[in-house]
């Protein structure tokens, strides 16, 4: 049992993988301990010669799962235990070795698992289940404007691993599971919002289907040394929301040019504080933007209101020269450095090639070089303690600043709290043990607190009292499923939980299965 603060994002794909052949072991041999019966699978190609592949196998009550290879006749046969079961079928058309996972399907010939039939074995019987795979089919995409319904003259857009290609006008996807697809469509120049679109797959039909894009926003400045006005290439910038001081993990990013030009397109209409960050070994420091040059405070800097298709001039972006952070972080329990985790300005570690943290390394040790001459809040992420700002508070608002000096160096050398232990139960729909990403919010602000994933059906983790949190979950392989204790389906219902200053805090969850978003 470990704990740990992990992103959701990064819980999924945990589970993603703890779906494949590995973690399927133990449930595997339970069968032998329980009632079983047999499946008997046969699955044919369009022309209805033997197909080869793999099957997923996966009881509707998460009780089992099992991943397995059809033999050179398309058939498969195999004990499970006593349950009712649904079946994914992933062909290998040219090389039985090398699976296509875009032309996966569900039986009977569905798309994804909420449509796909549940076969019921029961104990000492045969269940046979047929399977013709559907004929890869292609989808033919144009693309308008969501306002003023325009086509788009040059659209991109990929689905399954397939496409990603652009063209003028529309394009055409090859060799799609006929049905109902999600498709990523976009556009190269940045002036449209990326959409995930739903569209149905005809069988031997091109399409077309017509997407809506939103137009997307812009910001413009010019970047300039703060005390000659020259121009500065190479800083980089991406926006927070408003309000958060979250600086995202997948978002707009743009630099610099040599004159300092500045362009940030795929922005989505709101409002938005922006963030600069030179690069390269620059000799000028990160910054929020404010009103008249840079802080280290989210809620202090500039907020920019801009609408779908609009472009908004932001006034020049003065950067000061850069300073440094140094210290070393201990345990206030022990005093001995922790020696595992990161410090950093935000909850996501970074975006594309920029970082927002730096890791500590094994004497608690950590450096962070490329700050403005502001004070900082500081995020505290560790692998036992609990997630704290500097200070040791839970939230970026109660953070105790630190102040950095241009060309010079500041030390700070913080006493982690321990945090209370928090831990419990997970269970699904059926009382079943289940894999499952927890994340702790401060109950009045939303602000992620503390976040935990365990493969055991038990959860740990450390989260600082006394404070009142909601705990939201992530669970799924399969199909994903997201949901709030106690319960509930959002946030907004989530009972609340007070965190002790001391002792251990106990909540069992009990998963349910609604849609994740």
């Amino acid at each position: 049992m470990s704990f740990a603060r992990r992103s959701l994002a990064t819980f999924t794909a945990a589970v993603v993988a703890a779906a494949l052949p590995a973690a399927v072991l133990p449930a595997a041999a339970s069968a032998q301990e329980q009632d079983v019966g047999l499946l008997r699978i046969t699955v044919t190609q369009p022309d209805g010669t033997a197909a080869r592949g793999a099957v997923d196998l996966v009881a509707t009550d998460d009780s089992y799962s099992d991943y397995l290879q059809l033999d050179e006749s398309g058939q498969l046969n195999v004990e499970v235990p006593a349950a009712d079961y649904k079946v994914r079928i992933t062909p290998a058309y040219y090389d039985p070795d090398l699976l296509d996972d875009g032309l996966r399907q569900w039986v009977p010939g569905k798309t994804g698992y909420a449509g796909a039939e549940a076969f019921r074995v029961a104990a000492g019987a045969t269940t046979d289940v047929a399977e013709r795979l559907l004929p890869p089919s292609p989808i033919t995409v144009r693309a308008r404007d969501a306002s003023t319904g325009t086509p788009i003259t040059r659209v991109c857009a990929y689905a399954a691993g397939r496409g990603g290609n652009c063209d003028e006008t529309e394009l055409t996807i090859p060799r799609l599971v006929p049905g109902p697809q999600t498709i990523r469509v976009y556009t190269e120049d940045g002036d449209y919002l990326a959409t995930d679109a739903e569209v149905t797959v005809v069988e031997g039909d091109s399409g077309p289907a017509v997407v809506d894009l939103t137009p997307a926003a812009h910001l413009e400045t010019t970047v300039v040394d703060a005390a000659t006005g020259a121009p500065v290439g190479g800083a980089c910038a991406t926006v927070a929301p408003a309000g958060t001081g979250e600086l995202p993990a997948v978002g707009p990013l743009a630099c610099s040019d040599e004159s300092g030009h500045l362009r940030l397109d795929d922005v989505e209409a709101g409002s938005w504080k922006l963030f600069v960050r030179p690069t390269g070994g620059s000799p000028y420091g990160a910054q929020w933007v404010g009103a008249t040059g840079g802080t280290g405070d989210p809620a202090k800097a500039r907020t920019l209101t801009v609408a779908a298709g609009g472009t908004v001039t932001v006034p020049p972006v003065r950067l000061d020269r850069a300073g440094t952070i140094t210290g070393t972080v201990t345990s206030a329990a022990t005093g001995s450095p922790v020696t595992s985790g990161t410090v950093s300005l935000a909850h996501s570690s970074g975006l594309s090639y920029l970082r927002w943290d730096v890791d500590l390394d094994a004497q608690g040790a950590y450096r962070i070089g490329w700050l403005g001459p502001y004070r900082w809040p500081l995020l505290f992420s560790t692998s036992d303690h609990a997630l704290q700002w500097s200070g040791g508070v839970p939230v970026r608002g109660q953070a105790k600043p630190v102040t950095v000096r241009a060309g010079r160096s500041t030390t700070y050398s913080p006493a982690l709290k321990r945090g209370t232990p928090v831990t419990g139960r997970l269970t699904n729909f059926a009382g079943r043990p289940v894999t499952a990403g927890l994340t702790f919010h401060d109950a009045v602000t939303g602000e992620v607190v503390g976040s935990v994933w365990d493969r055991d059906g038990r959860y740990e983790t450390r989260v600082l009292g006394r404070q009142t949190v909601t705990v939201g979950w992530q669970w799924g392989g399969f199909v994903d499923y997201a949901g709030w204790y106690d319960g509930v389906a959002d946030a907004a219902a989530a009972k609340r939980v007070t965190v002790p200053s001391s002792g251990t805090l106990t909540v069992d969850i009990g998963l349910r299965p609604f849609p994740a978003a």
